[in-house]
């Protein structure tokens, strides 16, 4: 049987999708689709890009590939172009301009471009599994769009949830009981040899859960702070992989349900509105006006870290992503995040070990103390 993967959360799902590719043994995973969605530091539009805004797209009978030579026109980076280096199979954008209704008829040319059978919807942390009354809940739409496009297109669908929580979104009790309703089944475990293959990734690419999900899989545990000060704890619980079999019960039960007969991305910030009080390209729009401005790293910069990094410590946190670094320093820019890499690897090589910043290197986490 041959599928296509639907990354659904974006760029950091697509590493998922192909790390899960490789442990498929009944399944050849000929395709990997994503949208094009990263973080305001990389990229500073709000919201998910569409074809329009590359150059170097190749056009695959209504689907469009990225290859590693494909760049944005306007100002920001997509991390997919990079992506594609990596992952080994043909890297396909995911298009919303155009609505659910769009994105499915991507999805049907992406099928019958590659003789698909069926479809694969890979999710990194569980928000996919969110009714979407959650008050957590932060980031809904592209999973909820990538769902609800999948089983627009009549193909035979499954969705594989991996790191449940490493997001940081739902509960564990609440993730435990959508498991629970949806009848999923434990589908594999991850172990380090998984993750070495897409070890280099992170010393560049932003994503946090799908970066602690390569983590645990490495044998790493611990309690770790990302973006906005949330606390994850990795776990041996983190590296199972879950497979629903009725994606259409789980999508009938979501928000996905809400969003399958739009045909623009408008519509469907229009109708989360109306369910959830804002959208989550609101919230990007909203934080582009707030943030700080970014800064270079400079003299203070290991000062802020390392007092930053005394408190977490002494809360019980055995490391920080480097995500959440660059946010407590202001390194919001390309330039400034890759400046702060290098004076991080120059100045504390044993605490920077991408996607983490350790807080005792020594001794490790204190799970394993």
């Amino acid at each position: 049987m041959t599928t296509v993967a639907i990354a659904a959360g974006g760029g950091g799902d697509a590493v998922t999708a192909a790390l899960l590719a490789d442990k498929m043994t009944t399944l050849r995973v000929a395709a990997i689709m994503s949208f094009s969605w990263d973080r305001l530091m990389i990229d500073p539009a709000p919201g998910p890009r569409n074809r329009a805004d590359f150059d170097g797209l190749i056009d695959r009978d209504g689907v469009s590939e990225v290859p590693s030579t494909a760049v944005l026109r306007a100002d920001g980076e997509s991390t997919l172009p990079r992506l594609a280096k990596h992952i080994g199979r043909p890297l396909l954008l995911m298009d919303i301009e155009a609505g659910v209704t769009g994105l499915a008829h991507q999805i049907r040319c992406a099928a019958a471009l590659f003789g698909a059978d069926e479809l694969v919807v890979i999710d990194t942390g569980g928000d996919i599994l969110a009714t979407g009354t959650e008050s957590n809940l932060r980031s809904p739409l592209a999973d909820s769009v990538a769902l609800a496009a999948a089983i627009s297109t009549g193909l035979p669908t499954q969705v594989l949830v991996a790191g449940i929580g490493v997001d940081g979104e739902l509960s564990p009790a609440e993730l435990e009981a959508r498991l629970i309703a949806l009848d999923a089944e434990e589908f594999v475990n991850l172990i380090p040899e998984d993750a070495e293959g897409i070890a280099n990734i992170w010393s560049w690419h932003p994503s946090e859960a799908n970066a602690l999900l390569a983590v645990a899989a490495s044998g790493w545990r611990g309690c770790v702070e990302t973006q906005r000060g949330a606390v994850v704890d990795v776990t041996e619980a983190t590296t199972r992989v879950y497979r629903i079999a009725a994606a259409a019960a789980l999508a009938e039960s979501s928000l996905a349900a809400l969003l399958t007969r739009t045909s623009t991305l408008e519509e469907i910030e229009h109708l989360l509105r109306e369910r959830r009080g804002y959208s989550d390209i609101d919230v990007e729009r909203n934080r582009l006006v707030h943030r700080s401005p970014p800064r270079m790293p400079d003299a203070k910069t290991l000062a802020i870290i390392d007092g930053y990094c005394a408190h977490a410590d002494a809360r019980g946190v055995d490391a920080l992503t480097v995500r959440r670094v660059i946010e407590l320093t202001d390194a919001t820019h390309p330039a400034a995040t890759a400046a702060l890499r290098e004076h991080l690897a120059r100045s504390r090589p044993d605490n920077f070990r991408p996607p983490l910043y350790t807080m005792q290197p020594t001794k490790g986490p204190r799970s394993a103390r």
